[in-house]
């Protein structure tokens, strides 16, 4: 890893030293992977969130299939389940008249979680935003003793939520069977200045799921997933909306985009956006049924305006695999230097494993990561489902799922945390200039050796938020003297140029 320097830290036109990343943690839990039962039977997780105190939140659901709940649980930075949270380590969502299931989780600035769920009566289901404190207890203050339950006129299924600076929440899913979008108060409360009462719902020529959402730096929101074309061909899509729910009609045909680039099914099950506002779709590609169902990892990128960037992968696509089976992706962070990591799990011969895939900026492989640039774990040799991804504050990796015991039927939440020493972008040419002081209390001064161009300057928390940007040429003084005391990163880009590095704030 890269040292600190305390006085001038000079960057040459050359790429970063990198190190091995995507090995195992052994200092977490048993040996890097950490686990844990709500329930003696199922338990299961769909996302994950690490707190700035590095601890990890896990969300899924758990009990019997008749009566699942969603569930909330805790682990400690070091992989021990956290006691002090909820009941034991966990809490549980109950809806009396329907099961539920933990799809997301969000953390606002005062250090409550906000859960979203979605429920299902074996007929329909509905929207649910329940709000924790700190400890795991409900807020009382948020909705009907810390829980929402909303619905649009359909059957609602949610998959992801975001929260707005303003503290707003948005959730995102489908409406019967149409990509959906619902906006909170901070009360739990409807918004209905946004969409039609609250939600927005936007349709494709035919069926459509909304998997994922992201905000944009300019407010608007890009939702990502799939649609179902005749014959039931699956493509990847996407939508775009305005801050008050309006599609955007700038992006795409009519604020929308689908497309195949497979021989049948393409699914996008996550979604990032970059740093220089590219859109990343992640999911994976159908190969063939013989002799199994069979797909690769895929990743697709699209410009701000929606269009394929056939500057990535191949024609704006890259796909790969780990076995030569099924190669499924749920999940996927964009790393501060603007990689991406996919997650999800493999399938060969019944055999599943946890699986992680690293990208270039470019769409190739990045041979820095796990084994030239692919990661797969196997839980005691037990069926591995990885379905959420999250960095934390030292930037490691989370990856939580579910492992099924070897030859039973029930199951245990489980979260593995990998190395992640990669600082450096080994495909453009690198920025030379100073960066001083490092550490720094108030101010930081940056000087470009290149005083032809200006250049675009954000710095990131370790988490991934953009918290300043400007434009700077030759010289730029910057006031980090309200960022809180941590590690961020500073990233300068000019054409085809781009360099990222650490700083600290004291």
């Amino acid at each position: 890893m890269k040292k600190f320097f305390t006085s001038v830290l000079l960057l040459a036109i050359t790429t970063f030293t990198h190190a091995q990343s995507g090995i195992l943690d052994t200092s977490f839990g048993n040996n890097g992977i950490a686990t844990t039962q709500v329930s003696p039977t199922y338990n299961f997780a769909t996302a994950t969130k690490v707190q700035p105190d590095g601890k990890i939140l896990v969300v899924g659901d758990s009990g019997e299939p008749a009566t699942y709940k969603a569930t909330v649980v805790r682990f400690n930075a070091d992989g021990s389940l956290d006691t002090s949270f909820g009941t034991g380590g966990n809490a549980t969502i109950t809806i009396p008249t329907a099961k539920s299931f933990g799809m997301d989780v969000a953390l606002q600035d005062d250090g409550k979680i906000v859960v979203g769920a979605r429920t299902w009566d074996n007929v329909t289901g509905d929207f649910v935003l329940a709000r924790l404190n700190a400890d795991g207890s409900f807020d009382s203050s948020f909705g009907t003793n810390g829980v929402v339950i909303a619905n649009s006129g359909a059957s609602d299924v949610a998959a992801s939520l975001l929260i707005a600076d303003d503290g707003k929440i948005y959730m995102a899913g489908d409406s019967d069977n149409n990509f959906s979008i619902a906006k909170f108060n901070t009360d739990g409360t409807m918004d209905t200045s946004f969409g039609t009462n609250g939600w927005s719902i936007i349709a494709f020529s035919s069926s459509s799921y909304a998997q994922d959402i992201a905000f944009q730096n300019d407010g608007k929101i890009v939702m990502g997933g799939f649609s179902i074309i005749s014959g039931g061909r699956y493509q990847m899509a996407a939508a775009r909306i305005t801050a008050d729910g309006a599609l955007d009609n700038s992006f795409g045909t009519d604020g929308k985009v689908a497309f195949n680039f497979g021989i049948d099914h393409d699914i996008a099950t996550a979604l990032g956006i970059q740093s220089d506002g590219k859109i990343v779709l992640g999911g994976h590609t159908y190969i063939t049924s013989n002799p199994r169902l069979s797909y690769d990892f895929a990743v697709a990128r699209l410009n701000t305006d929606g269009s394929l960037d056939t500057t990535y992968g191949n024609n704006g696509v890259t796909t790969t695999q780990i076995v030569d089976e099924a190669n499924y992706a749920n999940g996927l962070v964009i790393q501060a230097d603007d990689k991406v990591v996919l997650a999800g799990r493999t399938v060969k011969e019944f055999d599943y494993d946890f699986a992680m895939i690293r990208f270039n900026t470019d769409g190739t492989l990045d041979s820095t990561f796990g084994n030239a640039g692919k990661v797969s774990t196997d839980n005691d040799g037990k069926e591995d489902h990885g379905y959420a991804i999250a960095l934390q504050p030292d930037n490691k990796i989370i990856l939580a799922g579910h492992s099924y015991s070897a030859g039973g039927d029930d199951s245990e939440i489980v979260v593995a945390r990998y190395t992640n020493e990669t600082l450096g972008i080994a495909d453009n040419e690198n920025v030379e200039f100073r960066l001083y002081p490092n550490p720094a209390n108030e101010q930081i001064t940056i000087e470009l050796s290149d005083a032809s161009s200006n250049y675009q300057v954000a710095i990131y928390d370790v988490l991934g938020k953009k918290v300043y940007t400007s434009e700077i040429q030759k010289v730029g003084q910057i006031d980090v003297s309200a960022l809180a005391s941590g590690t961020y990163l500073v990233k300068l880009n000019s054409d085809n140029k781009s360099s990222v590095v650490r700083f600290v704030k004291q």
